[in-house]
């Protein structure tokens, strides 16, 4: 029984070929194993046949098993698999410039406050008002009063505004 493999290192999704004649056999099987899966196929006693190797961990074996009147014999030949490098992929607007982090938050923030409908835009700003002035009156209490007022003027103006 002879049995060859083209390459015995390759790179995820590279093709190998392999050879076997295994002359006088009744039968004959290869074993593909991964190490995630392992799928037998029938063979044909002599012959060629090309694969592409995918996913692996590390090593795939390739074991091939002649039958002859019920006795059997078999040849593994293991082939490194080395995963296919990956490269970073980054986002940019529409000016060509890198967008970190933040930048692509923000930019999802405002195309989501564009589509809210004008009510939860209006109660979005009151919001607003609020926190700033929460977080003023704490550093100089007299300007919550401030705040309050200013939230009530901007509420009239809502109302009188659409009406």
């Amino acid at each position: 029984m002879t049995f060859d493999v083209d390459r015995t290192s390759v790179t995820e999704g590279d093709i190998v070929e392999i050879k076997w004649d295994c002359t006088g056999a009744d039968r004959v099987e290869l074993k593909i194993d991964n190490g995630f899966k392992a799928t037998v196929l029938p063979l044909d006693i002599t012959g060629s046949k090309r694969f592409r190797l995918h996913r692996s961990k590390g090593r795939t074996a390739l074991t091939i098993t002649a039958w002859k009147d019920g006795k059997h014999g078999s040849k593994t030949l293991k082939v490194r698999v080395k995963e296919i490098p990956t490269t970073h992929a980054e986002t940019v607007d529409d000016k060509g410039h890198n967008m970190n982090n933040a930048k692509q938050w923000g930019q999802q923030m405002r195309q989501r406050l564009q589509t809210l409908p004008p009510d939860k835009r209006m109660a979005l700003r009151v919001v607003w008002i609020l926190a700033a002035t929460l977080l003023v009156s704490m550093f100089v209490p007299r300007l919550f009063l401030l705040g309050i007022t200013a939230l009530i003027v901007y509420l009239l103006y809502t109302v009188w505004k659409r009406n």
